[in-house]
């Protein structure tokens, strides 16, 4: 949240100068990409995206700069119009074609963008040096305007370029990518058979791209149909997953989607003709549009939403065709398989791992299936607005409600490409969680077949109790909690007592609950209940002001809906109803401060404290506590007021920092998990296998006091510690490649608002607002 704050904080910065939106937007990212750079030096392949992103930001900016200082748009439009290729050129001179490849969301735009540069060159020409005058800013129906205007026109020239690339784009696009023919004949023989399914007459090529994804394409003209299936190890390829890329892919073939498309861009032209719209973005450098660059670009950017619109009911339409030919089952198993690839970058449609020559290992690549596992099926309940948000402008609808879309028969290819738009409504996701229930069930049968199969695991239940994975709630038993219905909104409000696991990867933990009123034990889906924590008979406070008590939490006949009964001081009863109520934490979890250790970070280093008293008062500024050195009881303790600190309940992290400065702290907490036992994420500084979740069984440091000797830049390398990870691995970790350490507690991580800069205090303010279960300050 800090970090959007300081993006805008920066964008007001350069706007008061600049009064440019542009350059603004442009020279925020660039300054933020400057720090993002330092701090993730040590990571190679975010560090080279990093350095493209930095770059074509700075270009933007600069040319903005000149452009206001010059007062000519000329420079910032035209940065800005080839940005595109300085991300294209420098992503291949930093990783090779598959810096293309395996985004997630493939197209041959790249090409078009390319040739749509030639046009506007040769136009540029031949106005400059021949007898000929092509049109650049002219719209049909404008004063003066012939037929003979239509064809000298860089609209109907773009057009022209636009069929020209769909008829020559096969031959190119296997060279650009280096798609090689496939002569394996079982695969060609599974083509073919899926081809005579689908109902293609006449020959389709087939070709074989070496990539670390399995994934196809299908490409080409009506009259050069070809299909390119994307994988690192072609005699590797699972044979149902390969046949449902592969029907979806021709069933593109089938339907002429590519013609489609071609016909839907040039119809785009001719709107933007009718509309004196400028075609493309290089208008602004080789021509001279009247619409300023920044309304284009907003107005460009509604346009392909709606284009994209229509491109995700043709990927609706192929996965519909692919699933009436019998591969429903094995289209939703790809699918699965081809989400657990982008586990860690679902949302931009890039995981770093596949830019990284390093191999995942067997039991990262188990826990990527695992989580895929739980948000496609939680997605299907309830999306993550995020998700909703970003398929906005993917060209393909959200895996999730695509396999709704195939393993069902609610969703129509229209409607599925525009649900998105849809379920931002909390009202329809419920609505279409009900529709999708059956699908739902589908999934978890398929999912699970694969996930046993891939990792030969017989009962998932018992895998989760192998990795521990009841360590995650271990704070959270014996507490009390409203359990939402997501699909229903019926509410149960009881105490956690336990966790229990079944066989099902979709949706593994089942919460055991006692009714607080029934005093009846329930199961509840983890993945169909929200929960909210609440300490009955405590005080709130609902405001920074005066406290109240919760005395009673009451629900209607049906159990949908229901209120909190607070009373005030003077014994007033106050309702408030718990649909529009985000209740904050309860007085009670800063009075368990006491005789707890808590984490206190000073100036950037996170200290550990001892909490030896909490004074209550009216006001929850007025609170107070006293604390201690964990390490040093003797020294004289500290005061503070709950109005000087920010306070995170329960979730405690911490950087291992580059300074050795801070390294004894640092040790002090590793030492203090080692006794605790508590179970931790710990975050590497590598794209691939970075994280590992387990128990520190001990260290080997020899530089924690000794950081200004030479002794200490001799035995940096030799420092690490040594971890039990979830799968039952003893693994010795170099301190050098630890980057963060993640884990929980009953207790809080606490900061000064006085050490605490502006942006951070911005946003956990916001934070406070939407989340105040999250953080406590006045």
């Amino acid at each position: 949240m800090s970090d959007i704050v300081a993006i805008v904080f920066f964008f007001f910065l350069i706007f008061f100068f600049s009064k440019d939106f542009l350059t603004s937007i442009m020279g925020a990212f660039s300054i933020y990409l400057w720090i993002g750079i330092f701090e993730l030096k040590d990571y190679p392949v975010l560090n080279k995206i990093l350095v493209i992103s930095l770059v074509t930001y700075n270009v933007i900016f600069i040319a903005g700069l000149f452009s206001y200082y010059l007062d000519d748009p000329f420079y910032i439009n035209t940065s800005f119009a080839f940005s595109f290729w300085i991300i294209l050129i420098l992503g291949f001179f930093l990783f090779g074609r598959k810096y293309i490849i395996v985004w997630r969301f493939m197209s041959p735009e790249y090409l078009t963008l390319f040739l749509y540069i030639i046009a506007w060159l040769l136009v540029v020409f031949i106005n400059q040096y021949t007898p000929l005058n092509f049109i650049v800013g002219k719209r049909i129906g404008s004063n003066g305007f012939k037929i003979i205007d239509f064809f000298l026109n860089i609209y109907f020239i773009l057009i022209v370029i636009n069929w020209v690339i769909y008829f020559v784009s096969g031959f190119i696009l296997d060279k650009l990518l280096g798609i090689e023919k496939l002569n394996d004949e079982p695969i060609l023989k599974i083509v073919n058979k899926i081809k005579n399914d689908i109902g293609i007459k006449g020959k389709v090529k087939v070709g074989f791209g070496k990539y670390p994804i399995l994934n196809a394409m299908a490409y080409g003209s009506i009259i050069d149909k070809r299909i390119a299936i994307i994988a690192e190890d072609i005699n590797q390829i699972p044979k149902d997953e390969l046949k449902g890329i592969v029907a979806h892919e021709l069933a593109h073939t089938k339907g002429r989607h590519t013609l489609i498309l071609t016909l839907i861009t040039s119809l785009d032209l001719v709107m933007r003709m009718l509309l004196g719209i400028p075609a493309t973005y290089y208008d602004y450098t080789f021509g001279n549009p009247q619409l300023p660059m920044i309304s284009f670009i907003f107005l460009n950017l509604a346009i392909y939403i709606l284009l994209f619109i229509f491109v995700r009911i043709l990927e609706g339409k192929a996965d519909l065709k692919a699933k009436k030919a019998g591969y429903a089952n094995d289209l939703a198993k790809a699918l699965y398989n081809l989400e657990s690839f982008y586990a860690t970058g679902r949302e931009i449609g890039l995981n770093t791992m596949l830019l990284s020559d390093e191999k995942i290992t067997k039991e990262n690549q188990l826990l990527d299936y695992m989580n895929t596992a739980l948000y496609l099926n939680r997605s299907m309940i309830k999306p993550s607005k995020a998700s909703l948000l970003a398929n906005l402008i993917h060209s393909h609808p959200p895996s999730y409600h695509r396999i709704a879309a195939i393993l069902g028969s609610e969703l129509k290819p229209s409607k599925e490409a525009v649900l998105p738009f849809i379920c931002l409504k909390k009202s329809k996701q419920k609505k279409y969680a009900i529709k999708f229930h059956d699908a739902r069930e589908k999934f978890k049968i398929i999912a699970n077949n694969k996930f046993k199969e891939f990792f030969e695991i017989k009962n998932v239940s018992l895998l989760m109790e192998k990795l521990r994975r009841k360590k995650l709630y271990q704070f959270d038993i014996e507490k009390s909690y409203i359990f939402k219905n997501l699909i229903t909104d019926e509410i149960i409000i009881g105490q956690l007592k336990d966790i229990q696991f079944v066989d099902d990867i979709t949706d593994p933990d089942r919460y055991v609950i006692l009714d607080s009123k029934t005093t009846q034990i329930y199961y509840l889906n983890s993945s169909l209940y929200s929960r909210t924590q609440y300490d009955l008979k405590e005080q709130y406070f609902l405001n920074n002001i005066l406290p109240v008590s919760l005395i009673n939490i009451k629900l209607d006949e049906t159990n949908k809906k229901g209120h909190y009964l607070f009373l005030d001081k003077d014994n007033n009863k106050i309702q408030k109803p718990i649909r529009k109520t985000k209740l904050p934490n309860s007085i009670l979890f800063i009075k368990n401060l006491k005789d707890h250790d808590i984490f206190f970070r000073i100036r950037g280093d996170l200290r550990i404290f001892r909490c030896v008293n909490v004074t209550p008062a009216n006001k929850l500024d007025d609170f107070k506590l006293e604390m201690s050195e964990y390490k040093n009881r003797a020294t004289k303790t500290v005061e503070y007021s709950l109005s000087e600190l920010i306070i995170r309940p329960k979730k405690i992290y911490f950087s291992i920092s580059k300074s050795s400065n801070f390294r004894e702290s640092e040790v002090n907490i590793l030492n203090w998990l080692l006794k605790k036992k508590l179970q931790s994420f710990i975050y590497l500084k590598k794209p691939v296998n970075n994280l590992e979740i387990g128990y520190i069984l001990g260290m080997k440091i020899f530089s924690q006091n000794i950081k200004n000797s030479p002794i200490y830049k001799m035995n940096k390398e030799g420092d690490r510690i040594i971890i039990k990870n979830i799968f039952g691995n003893e693994i010795q970790i170099p301190y050098n490649k630890l980057e963060l350490i993640y884990f929980e507690y009953n207790s809080a991580m606490i900061q000064e608002k006085s050490s605490t800069s502006f942006s951070s205090r911005l946003g956990y303010k916001i934070l406070k607002k939407f989340k105040p279960d999250r953080i406590i300050m006045s």
